[in-house]
């Protein structure tokens, strides 16, 4: 997606968040689906300002009421809940499908809210997976946001993901350390 178009998409406000939730976790549990918060939404439960285009869902499966309108390339679709809201369902068919697989069997439950929410240390794995550079904040902002367990995070990331990509998580690890310490500082 170009610049140009990617501000001209329209931010979600808290009501069509909400209102989105409800409708994709009323469906899920209708339809015995398993599903789990993950994206812009999940970074803004984890303390992150960052506005979003739309919900995204790892899921076990596709959701009647969910109509698919575009595939995702690494498996998945766009789509929109019965009410309009814009919805990312993905269902990872690629080298990581792992990753989302084990985010799913690991929920955590937040009161109030009507599908668990990714954890953090499942969110930075799926944040150094996407590759962006909106992912790669991501990152940053959980790591400096301290709510990451990071021996977890290392462990999970090493497990599916390799020795690599652990020692580059690592790098991460220490720059918001870093970045903590000089905020502090001030």
């Amino acid at each position: 997606m170009s610049e140009s178009s990617e501000t001209k998409r329209k931010m979600l406000s808290i009501e069509q968040i909400d209102r989105g939730i409800e409708e994709v976790g009323m469906l899920a549990q209708q339809h015995g689906v398993t599903v789990l918060l993950i994206g812009g939404v999940a970074m803004q439960h984890y303390g992150s300002d960052r506005f979003t285009a739309d919900l995204d869902f790892a899921a076990s499966g596709v959701l009647p009421g969910l109509v698919p309108e575009h595939p995702l390339v690494f498996g998945g679709y766009q789509s929109h809940t019965p009410g309009g809201i814009p919805v990312d369902w993905i269902l990872r068919s690629d080298d990581y499908a792992a990753v989302f697989t084990e985010a799913l069997e690991h929920p955590q439950w937040v009161p109030g809210l009507a599908v668990p929410l990714v954890r953090p240390e499942y969110l930075v794995v799926m944040k150094m997976v996407a590759r962006r550079r909106k992912d790669e904040l991501d990152l940053e902002t959980l790591l400096e946001l301290g709510v990451v367990d990071t021996g977890k995070a290392l462990e999970v990331t090493k497990r599916l993901l390799g020795a690599y990509a652990a020692d580059d998580l690592r790098r991460h690890i220490e720059l918001a350390e870093w970045n903590r310490d000089r905020e502090g500082k001030r």
